[in-house]
């Protein structure tokens, strides 16, 4: 699939207008069976084609993209390496590439405090957004919603042990 130190470029896309949504690039760190994990240092820029934004991250974060599942994600994290929340996108599974990783952008997202409490973000967008989805995208869309929380509850890598709860971080 990938290999540790090289560079990938993220990419989400907006349904069924198959427009780039946004995007960013990041570094493999971790190759798992079924699973990469990428890494975005402090100040990695955030490329947001939707709003014609380019954003300079103020913290430093871990994303995992898991083959077959509907969503990807992991911890932001502050320059020390405490975790300050996860943020989980509602996605169709990633579509993996030789020097990109790219899905569709289900509007849902599901961010968790560094204790573990979750909560799900952007229900109505997705509510205005179902009728154009296929109906499977729909019905599994919703179940990552939960499948995240799981993964949350079990504490399942990327996952660090819980921390002390912060202010939700301010997204573009």
């Amino acid at each position: 699939m990938y290999g540790p130190g090289q560079r990938v470029r993220l990419e989400f896309w907006k349904y069924p207008q198959d427009r780039l949504h946004y995007w960013w690039e990041a570094e493999v760190r971790e190759v798992r069976e079924g699973a990469v994990l990428l890494y975005m240092p402090l100040g990695f820029e955030f490329h947001h084609e939707s709003k014609g934004r380019v954003l300079r991250v103020d913290h430093q974060a871990y994303v995992a993209f898991f083959e077959s599942r509907w969503y990807s994600g992991g911890p932001d994290l502050d320059a020390e390496g405490r975790v300050l929340e996860y943020y989980w996108n509602i996605q169709t599974p990633p579509r993996f590439e030789p020097e990109r990783i790219w899905q569709y952008d289900l509007e849902l997202d599901v961010k968790c405090r560094a204790d573990h409490r979750c909560q799900t973000f952007d229900l109505e967008e997705f509510a205005a957004k179902a009728p154009l989805y296929p109906a499977e995208w729909v019905e599994r869309a919703t179940q990552a919603v939960a499948e995240v929380e799981r993964h949350m509850l079990q504490g399942e890598w990327p996952v660090l042990p819980p921390g002390r709860a912060g202010q939700w971080l301010e997204r573009i």
